[in-house]
């Protein structure tokens, strides 16, 4: 092991701490962790800041926006009252956020539909004097679970390129248009029975009112007209609608937010000097800190090093179950310390070639990096969405932990019980 991973290990372990000690917010240690990175030169500083150019960043930042001044019209109240009717109880509440949930995911990323339903949470929790922490977690690992599961958004043609690097790789490409679906919905089903009747009966209890986040601040003075609120409404929509079809024809999907924000300007529906606190700053900056980590694996060997350990583990074993168990497992673990994205790109090649080198089918190990990756549910550091659902509930680092740890063996169990048997190894 040289000095260059056992710095970014020393560094890790500094954040996690910071964290840990609940005395930092989670933008502070995300950049702590940029800056120590650079300053140990790991990564250059095109490389550690690279992520404020990032389009996920741009396109978040802006449906903060978006979002922010549909939050000052009267359509989340009405929209929830005829979801959720007062007096329904937590699980009732969940079941209406899950339908919600559900058909945002369909047609756009787990990180904006969070944006949608943050407003709404608290909406509906502010009505009903519920605690908001009961839901927004939970919300959280719906949008990221269920992301992607039908193949209607940006996602409906990914199988091509899946193909595409299993075919560059040496091995069959076998992924159809539905391949995906059917190995994730038995989990997001599983994962959607846990939310919904069991893991918010467990989650902390925070009164609604003292934890709102930035986008669901309201001035006092600035009542929309309904002429406003009507133009709110149709922006937002647009801007939805937007989104979906720049997913479906491939085209720039930071165009639409970036458009709503404006026109949330221009418009009146916000005051310039309200759009900074309104741009959702502390999940920007946690994406932007947390980025450099995929640099820094790569710079030091450590995905090397990973590799070759698996690789290893591999020579004592030629279970399928195991294998499988092995991928799954490694990719939902280390993707609760880096994003999600970082740690499929590095297994996905990694599960591809060692497939074709052992002779086994590499559907099976993809969908096994694929959706372990995707089980960012544990940690802030995991994903967008957690970063954004662990500061809109204002968890500590142990609450969020336990909160994802029930949903995170539901879906582990749920994957060993069906993806060996729906796509066999070998």
């Amino acid at each position: 092991m040289n000095f260059g991973i056992m710095y970014v290990l020393f560094v890790y372990l500094v954040v996690i701490i910071l964290m840990c000690s609940n005395k930092f917010s989670i933008a502070t240690c995300a950049v702590t962790c940029a800056v120590l990175l650079q300053l140990g030169g790991i990564t250059t500083f095109n490389e550690t800041w690279a992520g404020l150019l990032n389009s996920s960043v741009v396109m978040m930042a802006s449906m903060f926006v978006v979002a922010a001044g549909l939050s000052r019209t009267s359509l989340l109240k009405k929209l929830s009252n005829n979801i959720i009717k007062p007096g329904a109880s937590d699980t009732k509440i969940m079941m209406g956020l899950a339908f919600i949930i559900f058909m945002l995911t369909s047609f756009t990323n787990g990180t904006n539909s969070l944006n949608i339903v943050l407003p709404i949470i608290y909406t509906i929790c502010k009505a009903q004097d519920r605690p908001s922490s009961k839901f927004i977690q939970n919300s959280a690992i719906l949008c990221q679970v269920w992301a992607g599961l039908l193949p209607l958004g940006g996602n409906a043609g990914g199988y091509n390129m899946i193909n595409q690097i299993i075919t560059q790789l040496g091995g069959v490409g076998e992924f159809t248009y539905f391949t995906q679906m059917i190995a994730k919905l038995p989990l997001g089903i599983a994962v959607m029975a846990a939310v919904i009747f069991v893991n918010h009966r467990f989650a902390p209890s925070f009164k609604a009112e003292e934890y709102q986040v930035d986008l669901s601040r309201t001035v006092k003075d600035s009542a929309l007209s309904p002429a406003k609120e009507k133009i709110a409404v149709i922006i937002f929509v647009g801007t939805i609608v937007g989104l979906v079809m720049m997913s479906l024809t491939g085209g720039d999907s930071t165009i639409p937010p970036l458009i709503g924000a404006l026109l949330m300007i221009f418009c009146g529906i916000l005051k310039p000097r309200e759009v900074p606190n309104n741009m959702g700053m502390p999940v920007i900056l946690c994406s932007v800190g947390m980025l450099p980590i995929a640099t820094a694996l790569v710079n030091t060997g450590a995905d090397v090093l990973i590799a070759n350990a698996i690789d290893k583990i591999l020579t004592y074993t030629n279970s399928s179950f195991a294998v499988l168990f092995l991928f799954y497992f490694v990719s939902a673990g280390l993707t609760q310390i880096m994003y999600n994205a970082t740690v499929l790109n590095i297994f996905r090649p990694l599960a591809v070639i060692t497939a074709v080198s052992h002779g086994w089918n590499p559907t099976a190990l993809v969908l096994a990096v694929t959706i372990g990756s995707g089980a960012a549910m544990l940690t802030p550091m995991a994903s967008n969405v957690t970063a954004l659902g662990y500061n809109a509930g204002k968890y500590n680092m142990k609450q969020y932990f336990k909160g994802g740890l029930f949903v995170f063996v539901v879906e582990l169990v749920a994957f060993m019980a069906t993806v060996p048997f729906l796509f066999p190894l070998y």
